[in-house]
């Protein structure tokens, strides 16, 4: 590939992206509610993510249990059986 098709590919890629940035700028100065909206999508990501983490704090507690569980019975001595 010539130095050329590799300058063009970049400049049209760079022309590309500032047209689509231009045009979502243009969007979000004619929404009056935009910032609202955003606000409420953090909201909603910071819910999921505390529910995540603690879900994920739920399943590894009931891992460490059933791991100290299987500790606690192999550090036992085994039952004695009566003749």
């Amino acid at each position: 590939m010539s130095i050329t098709a590799i300058a063009f590919t970049f400049v049209s890629m760079g022309a590309f992206a500032f047209l689509m940035w231009t045009i979502v700028q243009k969007q979000e100065k004619n929404d009056p509610k935009f910032e609202e909206k955003l606000a409420a999508d953090d909201r909603r990501a910071k819910a999921n993510r505390q529910a995540a983490g603690m879900e994920s704090a739920q399943t590894i507690g009931q891992v460490g249990k059933a791991s100290k569980q299987v500790q606690d019975q192999s550090t036992q001595e085994p039952p004695k059986h009566a003749p």
